[in-house]
């Protein structure tokens, strides 16, 4: 199982992704094993490339009797990995997250996956939760760090 998860997590960086390519790991696994009873699937390049980039004998693992049982302990095993949310103020880019995917998983942990969250308050900087801490790094909580001493500065200058 572990073969699986870490051939998964290899490229796959944020918690949005990694639920979106078990999804489509799962539906493609359904439909070679059930037929066409199931849903129909709609994959554009980039998902059928990543299905085709996972190596043969992590596929010959499955087979019509196990397939549940497998994605049953795969998503135990993933819920058990350590997440680190990020806010940021825009919509990073596959290549971006890529970026800080392997950076973060450099510095902290081989196995961190990355939950992205939009904050349009932030303001040049990001913020970040982790294990239900708060940390807000952007010029936005300088400010607000700062505003009885902005304030002042101001009231200053309109005397």
């Amino acid at each position: 199982m572990n073969n699986l998860l870490n051939t998964i997590l290899k490229d796959t960086f944020s918690v949005n992704l990694l639920k979106h390519r078990l999804r489509i790991l799962k539906s493609n696994l359904l439909k070679t094993f059930f037929g066409s009873n199931q849903e129909e699937l709609s994959l554009c390049a980039e998902d059928i490339n990543w299905l085709k980039s996972i190596p043969l004998p992590l596929y010959q693992q499955f087979d019509k009797d196990n397939v549940y049982q497998i994605f049953s302990n795969l998503e135990m095993e993933i819920s058990k990995l350590k997440v680190l949310t990020i806010y940021l103020t825009f919509e990073p880019d596959e290549i971006t997250l890529s970026q800080i995917g392997a950076f973060a998983r450099k510095t902290f942990d081989p196995t961190l996956l990355l939950d992205i969250k939009l904050n349009p308050n932030l303001i040049a900087g990001t913020a970040f939760a982790w294990k239900g801490i708060y940390k807000d790094y952007s010029l936005h909580a300088k400010i607000e760090e700062k505003k009885p001493e902005i304030l002042e500065g101001f009231k200053r200058f309109l005397r």
